[in-house]
């Protein structure tokens, strides 16, 4: 007799069965063994009037020989499996409400609360997130982080895992078998800290790789643990397993009052320097030229926060290697409202070298003046009075320690490309975090050859493993002249829904070269006139050309009208509205000041020369008169051509390779 033809005969007496005892047993089918107290808290549920000694006598119940582990209750009951099997699949495809309604009832059984945690009940706390995770994956997945954080806590690691492997097997989401593999992993590091395969650690690293973004506190306090396990176990001689301060009291500083470690925040900001991308997503950086010397800048960097609540130090932004000086006058808000504390020269110095010293410490008393000891020694001593100085001379000397491993030596290698910008941040799970901050900077501009247009020079440092954003901001009184040029780079334009004249904005596109870390690039920014300068100087050369041809008909006419109109018209000039550069101290004078200035010059020399055509009649000098009105008019004839030339050249790109001399025209 085969299998099948036993499960249809099975199935066939069972249907014979009273409705309400058959109900009942399909509800059981749920469990792999039951107690009478769960049969009669189904059968209340049901509604159903069967008692649990009549469930147990029944031919299609046996009675657990071998009660599992942990188990409590009372003696253990199941249905027998081929029939169990048989009944599970047909309820859940032919009566899926009676299907869903076994499994809530199951969890409201084996409920027990987090807090205090029930140890002697692990096995509840499991088979309530497996009957959850049947008909509702979503909570079961939350219930699961909420249990395994509080089983890790209490060093029951093989409960976490076991619930771990029950969403794996119910849920499909992407993101529950991975939550689900992370804790399964962590759960396997944790049984056997000094045992811990390579192969478990690497699985580890990749869970969390494609993970995204916690969804509740108690899953991001577990891929905490999980990174910190991995960075541990991939860089650390002798493995810590950081989680609390409750399981590895000596390698967390402090606990927050939500119960996350404030662990590792030296040993993450090494790996967030490392790989600055892990941390920066976006950094924009706003310039805007503010006179023909000094430009503002405002950098502001979108970061990747969400997976560690609290106040934690976080990598804010990375400036070359050689700049610390500058962290002593950053002053970083968060998204341009509240102040950010930010560590200074030696706090930030004392970070790293704390960070490293835990790195290299093998727990061994240093042999002599030099070795791996020593280095951890001075490492940890350096954390105590700081010295940016001192660092850069250790690390060199750790690069080439024969007794530091090659993986650490390149670790130390990574640390030496940036100076670090660290925050200490207050972070909510869930939501990134922006800072913000402002300096200045010296910048070069130089007059184009095209009339009432200028060139400023802006000198940026990127860091290449970044994704850079570049924004510029037209000066007051200025328009673009033409799209910024750079070498080097690739300024790709980016599109808005409302596109703006007063801000221009760009993704940088660099040459990614190999041990290449910040490129150092001029950017050319062009700016003209608007049209509005253009015309008012065509209209002067062309009232003040119409008054030279009218003082030279003159002479034509009446010696004595041209000395009256004469007069007249030199009054008329002299009260002519026309510009004035004013003072500015040192030659740093704002840039539509430093753009107009021959072009203003242009229209009061038309309103000299108009002026002196229409005087110098009252010398009584015809010849003098004629001379003077042509040359006057003239001159008013070429400065209107010059200006409308201009006017139609002012959005003409710079011509020649960038940084060529025949751009580096003299202001």
């Amino acid at each position: 007799m085969t299998q099948e033809s036993v499960v249809r005969q099975a199935l066939a007496r069972f249907d014979e069965l009273p409705s309400d005892q058959a109900t009942l047993l399909q509800a059981l089918a749920v469990h792999q063994w039951f107690t009478a107290g769960l049969a009669a808290h189904t059968a209340a549920d049901l509604g159903v009037r069967v008692t649990p000694e009549r469930v147990t006598a029944s031919p299609f119940v046996v009675k657990d020989r071998v009660p599992h582990l942990g188990s409590t209750g009372g003696e253990q009951y199941g249905i027998r499996s081929v029939l169990r099997t048989a009944l599970y699949d047909r309820m859940r495809s032919e009566r899926p409400a009676l299907y869903r309604q076994a499994h809530r009832i199951a969890v409201a059984y084996y409920h027990q609360p987090l807090e205090p945690l029930r140890t002697d009940r692990l096995t509840w706390y499991v088979h309530e997130i497996r009957h959850l995770a049947a008909f509702r994956p979503a909570l079961a997945t939350e219930r699961l982080a909420a249990f395994s954080h509080g089983a890790l806590v209490a060093g029951c690691a093989e409960a976490a895992g076991r619930a771990a492997a029950e969403v794996a097997t119910a849920s499909d989401a992407p993101g529950d078998q991975e939550l689900a593999g992370i804790i399964k992993s962590v759960a396997q590091i944790l049984n056997a800290p000094a045992h811990v395969d390579h192969g478990t650690v690497v699985l580890l690293n990749d869970l969390l790789t494609r993970y995204g973004t916690p969804s509740n506190p108690a899953a991001t306090r577990l891929v905490l643990l999980a990174r910190d396990l991995v960075v541990h176990y991939t860089e650390r001689p002798a493995p810590v397993t950081p989680l609390t301060a409750l399981v590895a009291p000596d390698a967390a500083a402090a606990v927050d009052p939500r119960g996350v470690p404030v662990l590792g925040g030296e040993l993450r900001l090494l790996e967030d320097l490392a790989h600055p991308s892990r941390t920066i997503r976006t950094r924009v950086q706003r310039v805007e030229p503010t006179s023909t010397k000094v430009s503002a800048h405002q950098v502001t960097t979108r970061l990747a926060t969400e997976d560690r609540p609290g106040r934690s130090l976080v990598l804010a932004d990375v400036l070359p290697s050689h700049q610390w000086d500058q962290l002593d006058g950053l002053h970083l808000s968060e998204r341009g409202v509240r102040q950010v504390d930010v560590l200074r020269a030696p706090e930030a110095a004392r970070a790293l070298a704390q960070g490293l010293g835990r790195l290299l410490d093998t727990g061994e008393r240093a042999p002599g003046a030099s070795g791996r000891a020593e280095l951890s020694r001075r490492l940890h001593s350096l954390g105590w009075y700081g010295g940016n100085d001192e660092l850069t001379d250790l690390l060199q000397r750790t690069r080439q320690a024969d007794d530091v491993e090659q993986f650490l030596r390149d670790r130390v290698a990574d640390l030496m490309h940036y100076t670090p910008v660290v925050a200490l941040l207050d972070v909510y799970p869930g939501l990134p975090s922006e800072v913000t901050y402002d300096y200045k900077e010296d910048c070069a501009t130089r007059r184009d050859d095209v009339l009432g247009r200028v060139v400023v020079s802006v000198s940026l440092t990127l860091p290449v493993q970044v994704q850079n954003k570049l924004q510029f901001v037209t000066p007051e009184g200025l328009v673009p002249a033409f799209a910024p040029q750079a070498e080097g780079v690739s300024l790709v334009p980016v599109r808005t829904g409302r596109s703006s004249s007063t801000l221009q904005q760009f993704d940088v596109e660099t040459e990614r070269v190999e041990e290449e870390t910040a490129a150092r690039i001029t950017v050319d920014l062009g700016y003209r006139l608007p049209d509005r300068e253009y015309r008012e100087a065509s209209r002067t050369a062309l009232l003040c050309m119409a008054l030279s041809a009218l003082a030279l008909l003159l002479l034509f006419a009446s010696t004595t009208l041209v000395v009256i109109y004469g007069s007249l018209i030199a009054s008329a000039l002299a009260a002519l509205d026309t510009p004035k550069d004013g003072f500015h101290h040192d030659g740093n004078e704002p840039l539509h000041v430093f753009a107009g200035r021959r072009l203003r010059r242009l229209r009061q020399s038309n309103t000299l020369v108009a002026f002196a055509a229409a005087a110098t009649p009252n010398a009584n000098s015809v010849l003098a008169s004629l001379v003077t009105s042509g040359a006057a008019f003239l001159w008013c004839l070429f400065s209107l051509m010059r200006v409308e030339q201009a006017r139609r050249s002012a959005e003409r790109p710079l011509s020649g390779s960038p940084r060529s001399p025949r751009r580096t025209l003299a202001g």
